[in-house]
């Protein structure tokens, strides 16, 4: 017979627990709430590897996660430990506070939630911002290489000395946006290598 007693009641075990958060967290979510949301296709940069290109497939519902770059896999726990740094435990304690699911009641005080929360909040306005930028100079850059090529001068126009001012435009603004869109990949990565190595659990 099942034990029904106070402990039981007080904590379910970490065997139920984290088969309950592997069903009610969605892969794609935790990926998103921890500054990794998936593309149209499914994938993001991997956090545990440097890369420009995103290589780590994040499934539908329950199906985990893969990177094709450095071969890391497994759960959405599994995500979390290594993105973190926690034991199984940690993890599963994690991820029932973070997204509130309320199967314990192992939780730490108001206060640490609440900054743990925020702190969250901010990171991802920081990225969400880095991102936007990213993507309206990745487009500028696209109508300003379209432009060059467009309105490259022919040998006559050397001679004349008759060069098209998009062509001229182009060629001063671009390498500026390129150098600001490699800064801003190098930020997102540190930040992603940040919450990887330095944001720790305090759950015990």
């Amino acid at each position: 017979m099942r034990n029904t007693g106070p402990r039981s009641r007080e904590r379910t075990s970490l065997t139920d627990l984290a088969g309950d958060i592997k069903r009610l967290v969605p892969m794609a979510d935790a990926a998103a709430l921890y500054g990794f949301p998936p593309n149209r296709a499914g994938y993001i940069c991997c956090p545990f590897h440097a890369e420009k290109t995103g290589s780590c497939k994040i499934y539908p519902e329950d199906g985990g996660w893969h990177c094709f770059g450095c071969g890391a896999g497994g759960s959405v726990i599994d995500f979390v430990m290594k993105l973190f740094d926690l034991n199984f435990q940690q993890a599963c304690l994690r991820l029932n506070m973070d997204f509130r699911l309320g199967l314990t009641r192992d939780e730490p005080d108001r206060a640490a939630r609440s900054e743990r929360l925020e702190e969250m909040r901010r990171e991802k306005q920081r990225r969400e911002k880095l991102e936007a930028e990213y993507r309206e100079l990745a487009e500028e850059h696209r109508k300003l290489w379209q432009a060059k090529l467009l309105a490259a001068p022919t040998e006559a126009d050397m001679t004349a000395d008759t060069i098209h001012p998009l062509f001229v435009e182009a060629c001063h603004k671009l390498p500026g946006i390129e150098y600001r869109l490699d800064e801003i990949m190098d930020e997102l990565g540190r930040r992603g290598e940040r919450q990887t190595g330095t944001t720790k659990s305090r759950i015990s």
